[in-house]
């Protein structure tokens, strides 16, 4: 139902397709994607955006606004959000070091900027984290998502102090430019991103606890530890609990002296 709601919204949004913009303001009237790829000390973090234009933004809230109160809010804007997601999760294959990587979305978020029923522009932006340690990595990335009568899409490298970038490719050709932009279904994401970097000792790493720091090292380590101490403090436990069971038997070799 909500899937078959997402798809019907998305459909009347982009119903009459017109002149795209570049990645700034909103278009007029196509709904629009901007994908970026940011390669970082611990994790590889991926930002993707669907913008639906003016006119495409004033079709899509009457039919979020399910009270009708000429007012959107967040809980009815959610679904929207939601089913995007899932769409998108679906749409997008990704390899790092050639291991198959599902998405899991950390931030989906509607940004309506006014609840009001008859404003314009809104967005979907979905954030996810690819958690690896430092060192070389290689992510390949195919995007298959489909959306009738797609205006422009932006696909953004950004890396982070201390990562260098090795080698990309976009749809098979070198990729020279950081930003890169075009319109219309298809396109080089089609046929993927491939991207290989260098993240040293020094590169980013936020402290927001998403990742493992190198994979899984230190903090992994430090769960085995609190394991193993728990493990050992309770094994402890039982040998006491059965070393006192043992002398209160009749006949244990531990028995109290008869006074005298």
């Amino acid at each position: 139902m909500r899937r078959a709601l997402a798809l019907a919204v998305v459909a009347l949004a982009v119903a009459r397709p017109g002149p795209v913009a570049a990645h700034a303001p909103p278009s007029e009237a196509t709904v629009d994607r901007y994908l970026k790829v940011t390669p970082m000390g611990d994790r590889i973090r991926l930002a993707y955006t669907i913008v639906f234009g003016q006119e495409p933004g004033r079709r899509v809230r009457p039919r979020l606004d399910r009270d009708r109160d000429r007012t959107v809010t967040d809980a009815e804007a959610r679904p929207l959000g939601e089913d995007l997601a899932r769409q998108v999760a679906t749409a997008l294959s990704l390899a790092v070091d050639d291991r198959t990587t599902p998405v899991t979305w950390a931030r989906v978020e509607v940004g309506l900027g006014t609840p009001a029923v008859d404003a314009g522009a809104l967005s979907v932006d979905l954030i996810a984290y690819l958690c690896v340690g430092p060192g070389r990595h290689r992510l390949r990335l195919r995007d298959d998502l489909s959306l009738p009568d797609l205006g422009s899409t932006e696909l953004t490298l950004e890396s982070a102090a201390g990562v260098e970038v090795v080698a990309r490719s976009l749809g098979g050709a070198p990729l020279t430019e950081d930003v890169t932009t075009w319109t219309g279904r298809g396109g080089p994401l089609a046929t993927g991103l491939d991207l290989t970097y260098q993240a040293g000792s020094d590169a980013a790493r936020p402290r927001d606890g998403r990742c493992r720091e190198g994979g899984g090292g230190a903090r992994a380590a430090r769960v085995w530890l609190f394991l193993g101490a728990t493990a050992g403090g309770a094994a402890i436990a039982i040998a006491a609990r059965w070393l006192l069971a043992r002398r209160r038997r009749p006949g244990a070799s531990a028995r109290p002296r008869p006074p005298g």
